[in-house]
């Protein structure tokens, strides 16, 4: 059987085009691309120039990223057999003057209008795609390629057994409920152990909300104000992460270094430690302070946890927060609370933080709050969004 190169690539509809994105869905579609992904996204001028940072010292690029931040675009998702090529093939010449003379049928021909404001964009290797995904879908993960010989090898040797088992035994006893009791069947023979079912309903899915901000912007002052007026409950990503190397663990240690060097944790391991947190409540609220701290672990947190309702943005200029953590490492304990930790968490949650606000703000689900305002002012400005 011949290997199929499954491949994902980046398109963009570009803002000139967005208003007749369903015209080029459609011929994706006829082109036999999958849309895996999608959604529609206004960059700000500065995503737009982390996005064509390899074009900075292009002539064309200030006019460049100000065209793609001038308005809405539609970021997808396609797949399909060796998909990058077929992509750029579909898109034709970047120039739509030249398009519409060299090949006339292409994307860039009959919407476009010059070599910018050419209304779609595509990754043109499979690293770039590999970049270009996470920078628009940080939660998008899929296998480069696969075969269909070893797809079917795979599947006759572990899952066709069980279901071909399962599905005779469903035919002789008839049950009430098929699909049901196929389900049910195929986990028992898995040696998956089924739980029991509870006497208590369960609890609603919680409403999570993130809290982000610099160090030392006011987020635990304000989620305390949350949880005493909803009660609501606070996670902080940092306490959870100091608890575990108070616990004196392998893992605690390797958390404490990483904490007193300014660096990111690993974001499986506070994750892992959120997750068991959120099951462990029942709270009609959850408000998680200090993450996402970075882009990918916003989307293994979507992925792997649940969606959230927005985030809540302090913003604080760098020499406030500094005046408000020197004054509480008088008395806090904290190994961070010194200028040399404080300086490194600063720069750490510029370069990697930062973007996750500037991703989600493209996507409107940031609420941004002045925390330089006095406390009441604030907690006015945050009661009111909930």
């Amino acid at each position: 059987m011949v290997g199929l190169q499954i491949e994902s690539t980046l398109a963009l509809i570009k803002p000139d085009a967005y208003p007749k994105q369903e015209a080029i869905l459609s011929v994706i579609k006829t082109h036999g691309f999958v849309i895996a992904e999608r959604a529609t996204q206004t960059l700000t001028k500065q995503r737009a120039a982390e996005f064509y940072l390899e074009h900075k010292d292009r002539p064309f690029y200030d006019e460049l990223t100000t065209f793609m931040s001038s308005g809405p675009l539609l970021a997808l998702v396609l797949r399909k057999d060796a998909a990058i090529p077929a992509w750029r093939a579909l898109m034709g010449p970047t120039d739509s003057a030249k398009a519409r003379v060299a090949e006339p049928d292409s994307l860039r021909a009959r919407f476009g209008t010059d070599g910018s404001r050419n209304a779609t964009h595509g990754s043109d290797s499979p690293q770039s795609a590999a970049k270009e995904i996470a920078f628009f879908f940080p939660e998008y993960s899929s296998p480069d390629q696969y075969k269909a010989a070893d797809a079917k090898e795979y599947l006759t040797k572990t899952v066709c057994p069980l279901i071909t088992k399962a599905l005779t035994e469903m035919c002789r006893l008839n049950p009430p409920n098929p699909v049901e009791w196929l389900g049910h069947s195929l986990l028992r023979d898995a040696g998956v152990q089924l739980a029991a079912p509870k006497s208590v309903p369960a609890s609603p899915a919680h409403r999570i909300f993130f809290v982000l901000g610099g160090p030392g912007s006011g987020k635990g002052t304000q989620c305390a104000k949350l949880v005493e007026k909803y009660g609501f409950v606070h996670f902080s990503a940092g306490d959870l992460l100091r608890a575990e190397v108070k616990s004196g663990s392998e893992q605690g240690v390797m958390i404490d270094d990483m904490i007193k060097e300014g660096k990111i944790v690993p974001g499986e391991i506070t994750i892992a430690l959120l997750k068991s947190a959120i099951e462990g409540t029942t709270a009609p609220g959850v408000l998680i302070d200090g993450f996402p701290r970075k882009l990918d672990q916003a989307g293994a947190f979507e992925k792997d946890v649940s969606d959230f309702e927005f985030v809540l943005f302090f913003d604080c200029p760098e020499e406030e927060m500094e005046r408000r953590l020197l004054e509480r490492g008088k008395t806090s304990g904290r190994t961070d609370d010194n200028i040399a930790s404080i300086k490194k968490r600063f720069r750490t949650f510029v370069e990697t933080s930062m973007p996750v606000i500037q991703y989600y703000e493209a996507k409107g689900k940031v609420h941004r709050i002045d925390a330089t305002q006095s406390i009441e002012t604030v907690t006015d400005k945050v009661i009111g969004l909930f």
